[in-house]
């Protein structure tokens, strides 16, 4: 079962993405809180503490293998991976990584090579500038 953090319920705005997955536009949560030069703040149970730190280590690699991925034209290689990302984010409350992370999967899906160039960078930025608060 997925815990109910804080970073899901405070500070936070549904909006409509203007990209079209099929024939259903993809909804996303955009953080609201922003941090010291550019960080977004992401609100977690500090019973995940001991975990954040590889979490977040790992997510980066991710990115880093997808996009050796594209460059390669390997898009199944993309989509397992960022299904796996879509997963992981929620399971420890970076819903921010689960909806970008599903984006990039569906663009693998279809080999749209474009988004996946223009949001997997996106992704990664995200992982550099968040910061977790524990409470």
């Amino acid at each position: 079962m997925k815990p109910i953090l804080m970073s899901s319920i405070k500070n936070q705005d549904k909006t409509t993405d203007t990209r079209l997955i099929g024939e259903e536009p993809m909804e996303y949560t955009q953080p609201k809180e922003i941090g010291a030069e550019g960080e977004e703040l992401v609100h977690i149970d500090a019973s995940f503490e001991p975990l954040i730190p590889k979490f977040l280590t790992n997510r980066k690699k991710e990115v880093v293998t997808m996009q050796a991925a594209l460059a390669a034209q390997d898009y199944e290689t993309v989509r397992t991976v960022a299904h796996g990302m879509k997963g992981a984010g929620g399971s420890y409350g970076f819903d921010r990584i689960t909806d970008m992370a599903a984006v990039v999967e569906q663009a693998a899906k279809t080999g749209d090579a474009s988004t996946i160039e223009r949001d997997l960078p996106a992704l990664g930025s995200y992982l550099d500038r968040v910061k977790v608060v524990y409470e």
